[in-house]
């Protein structure tokens, strides 16, 4: 009977270390085990191989994993296969998104969540950079996904440092827990200082492609969805030289009138050097000129659309007064470029939420209610392009900018916001939202339905509903302070020490009235 135990305690044991081999977690590189915090990415080969199968040489993929390589707790894996668009497809951006999809299968294969891809583009003399990771992949990020970041000088500092800016990104899409994300933030911060210091003193990167703008301006997109909205400014500063020149080509443009030379000196002597009068045509004026939406491809849609995001963040936080105007045509455009031609639902549905969160925060700069029921018909569009089930996290944003339309119709209306409407839209929101996978837009939500259950709760003396508030901002800290949003959860602890304040007094009043019999109600009011 004692042997019969003793081997089946030796067929349990097997089974164990058997489990044990299976689960063994190795990296195809040198060997060594993969460490718990380590971000895989890939590098594809920038250059095709010749028809003989003979492989190309690639200088600027050995380089980029050269020049990647000082960046602590990654490692770089090596795909064998040239990634190519498909110039067959009828619509250009179903190419760039096989593409990209085809790339990030490869990558997973081999544990990377991230592929630096591209091609020499011998015509325009630039090499031209694809960075794709889950996040650009998913729906939320769709207008993006098709961004190009095209170089004069591949092997410049520049480059390198902006390659770098990519790969910390994906990094801090990576990172889960409060330490691990503030690390990542410090270190993406650290990246893109040094180029926001250049940019003020009125440097463009044009010398070195604009690349460096690009990737620049989308690591500020992954702060702001952190909350730190500092970078926007310089951002769009940077990038709006492009977007002028995207819109000049696509647009029909006036002829410019020639400087009048105006008689000067003895005997109506010319002067030498004319002076020019003509004055820069604004963004807005070009965007109305824009005639041919085919002209738009991936790649200047998904610049328009960066752009357009920077300046959406940056009305939030009222660091860029005045460019509504912008916001609003750029999302208009991109939202009839995908109505009238080729495009998917989900791309529609993001330009279109976008377009409402712009003019929402521009009704709120001007006091329109004109203005805000129309953003609120644009939020409703979007909701009704997108399934909730395959696209959670773009539901549950489209659904924020629903609610705070309604508040902000409330606002300007003077009147009590209406708490059976939003709630339930604030609350449908969360439920479809992941905290772990999404904090900052997890913590905005709770915030933001704490936000009306305190002001409807303080109007009526609610004290039910105000304690609900608590309890939502005190959540609200804590997904912030995961997210790392150190100014969002410094507002969500202030707003639980009102909610506090209130329940407090409204507490007293109650002990007040029960000990007088109702009395004294008139005074304690």
């Amino acid at each position: 009977m004692a042997d019969f135990w003793s081997m089946v305690g030796l067929v349990f044991k097997s089974m164990f270390v058997a489990g044990e081999t299976v689960d063994d977690d190795s990296l195809p590189i040198k060997g060594l085990a993969k460490p718990e915090n380590i971000c895989l990415y890939a590098i594809a080969p920038f250059a095709a191989n010749d028809p003989s199968g003979t492989a190309a040489l690639d200088p600027f993929g050995q380089w980029l994993q050269k020049v990647l390589s000082d960046i602590p707790e990654t490692a770089a894996v090596a795909l064998d296969r040239h990634i190519v668009v498909n110039a067959d497809v009828a619509d250009p951006f179903l190419g760039i998104r096989e593409a990209n999809s085809g790339a990030l299968n490869q990558a997973r294969r081999q544990d990377a969540s991230a592929v630096f891809w591209g091609r020499n583009n011998a015509e325009a003399r630039l090499l031209d950079v694809h960075f794709i990771n889950d996040t650009l992949n998913s729906p939320l990020y769709e207008l993006l996904m098709p961004l190009v970041h095209s170089f004069r000088q591949p092997q410049h500092k520049d480059t390198a440092a902006a390659m770098r800016v990519l790969l910390v990104c994906e990094m801090l899409s990576q990172a889960r827990g409060h330490d691990r994300r503030a690390l990542q933030i410090a270190q993406l911060v650290s990246h893109v200082e040094d180029f926001q210091e250049r940019i003020k003193n009125g440097e463009y990167f044009t010398d070195v492609g604009q690349g460096v703008a690009t990737a620049y301006a989308l690591g500020v997109v992954m702060l702001a969805e952190t909350g730190e909205r500092s970078y926007c400014v310089t951002a769009i500063r940077v990038l709006k030289p492009i977007v002028r020149n995207i819109l000049k080509k696509i647009g029909e443009q006036p002829k410019e009138a020639k400087p009048e030379q105006k008689a000067t000196g003895l005997l109506n002597q010319r002067a030498a050097l004319p002076q020019a009068t003509g004055t820069v045509t604004k963004i807005e004026d070009l965007l109305r000129n824009v005639a041919d939406l085919a002209l738009i491809d991936p790649e200047k849609s998904a610049i328009l659309a960066l752009y357009g995001t920077l300046l959406n963040w940056s009305m939030i936080s009222n660091m860029n007064a005045g460019s509504a105007k912008e916001a609003i045509g750029i999302w208009k455009l991109l939202e009839r470029r995908f109505e009238l031609m080729a495009g998917t639902p989900v791309s529609r549905a993001v330009a279109i939420a976008k377009l409402g969160e712009a003019m929402m925060i521009h009704a709120k700069e001007i006091d329109d209610i004109e203005t805000v029921e129309a953003a609120n018909g644009h939020c409703r569009r979007a909701l009704a392009l997108i399934n909730s089930r395959a696209h959670t996290v773009l539901y549950a944003q489209t659904a924020y900018g629903l609610a705070e339309t309604v508040v902000a119709h409330s606002t300007i209306s003077g009147i009590s916001i209406p708490s059976e409407q939003v709630i339930p839209v604030f609350q449908a929101a969360l439920k479809v939202c992941s905290r772990r996978d999404n904090p900052y837009l997890w913590g905005r939500a709770m915030f933001a339905l704490g936000s009306v259950q305190f002001s409807v709760g303080a109007s009526d003396k609610d004290i039910k509903l105000i304690g609900q508030a608590r309890m939502n901002f005190s959540q609200a800290y804590d997904a912030f302070d995961e997210a790392g949003a150190r100014g969002a959860a410094r507002a969500a602890s202030s707003s639980y020490t009102r909610s506090e304040n209130i329940m407090h007094q409204l507490e007293q009043r109650q002990s007040i009235i029960d000990a007088t019999g109702g009395a004294s109600e008139a005074k304690a009011s």
